[in-house]
């Protein structure tokens, strides 16, 4: 089933893979966080490159089969693998007041596409969008973001309606939640004794920039498709 709001532009699309895909692919997860056989931009953190990504049958399979899902609903069958991201979300001393767990956008315009490895409740900190209707500054806004943008906090987000209405994205392990980077978005906190595993794939965008007329079509599809309220098979 097919999950949708037109305010908030996300797309959450029920049981996208099936339980035993998510046992194996949990198994993988926590294999590799083991091991410590990929980069660790931090300690939660593990990324795949695009061609670490597809030398792995597993998560090729799956990436292949996001790219189909947009290629099939959307029309767009050019989309990129950035990068796959491997999230341990635990309770460890966070710091509600600092990035990412304030409403923000990024300065890397991307795709993502969020695969949950476990059942998630408002207790697994689950990431939260805010409303995108009314917000046409973000995207003049980011493509002026400085390199020091983070410590300075020039990506956050603060009008009150937003920040008061932002929904968090609760789902079953094989749910997969697909958003732009534009969306206002933050992480959740982790509540002690929980913890969440994803699989993020990141597909450019910005890659798209030298023809934005592709990019503008693959928006506009894309928000279509968050507007209808319909199963996709």
């Amino acid at each position: 089933m097919l999950k949708t709001n037109i305010d908030f532009s996300f797309i959450h699309q029920e049981q996208f893979i099936k339980s035993e895909e998510v046992y194996a692919l949990k198994k993988k997860f926590e294999y590799i966080n083991n091991k410590n056989l990929y980069s660790s931009p931090s300690d939660n953190v593990i990324h795949l490159t695009r061609k670490e990504t597809y030398m792995d049958p597993a998560f090729e399979k799956l990436s292949k089969r996001i790219e189909l899902f947009f290629a099939k609903n959307i029309g767009l069958t050019n989309l990129k693998l950035d990068k796959l991201g491997l999230y341990t979300s635990l309770n460890k001393n966070t710091n509600s007041s600092i990035l990412p767990y304030i409403p923000h956008f990024d300065k890397h315009r991307c795709f993502k596409a969020m695969v949950y490895l476990h059942d998630v409740t408002e207790k697994h900190g689950p990431i939260h969008f805010g409303r995108t209707r009314g917000n046409a500054d973000i995207e003049f806004r980011r493509k002026q973001l400085p390199h020091d943008y983070k410590t300075l906090g020039l990506n956050t987000v603060d009008q009150e309606d937003i920040i008061d209405k932002m929904i968090p994205m609760i789902g079953l392990a094989g749910d997969v939640i697909f958003f732009d980077t534009n969306v206002p978005h933050k992480a959740g906190i982790v509540c002690n004794g929980y913890e969440r595993y994803v699989l993020r794939f990141d597909f450019d965008l910005d890659g798209l920039n030298a023809k934005p007329s592709l990019i503008e079509r693959f928006l506009k599809k894309f928000y279509m498709l968050c507007n209808i309220n319909q199963k996709l098979r």
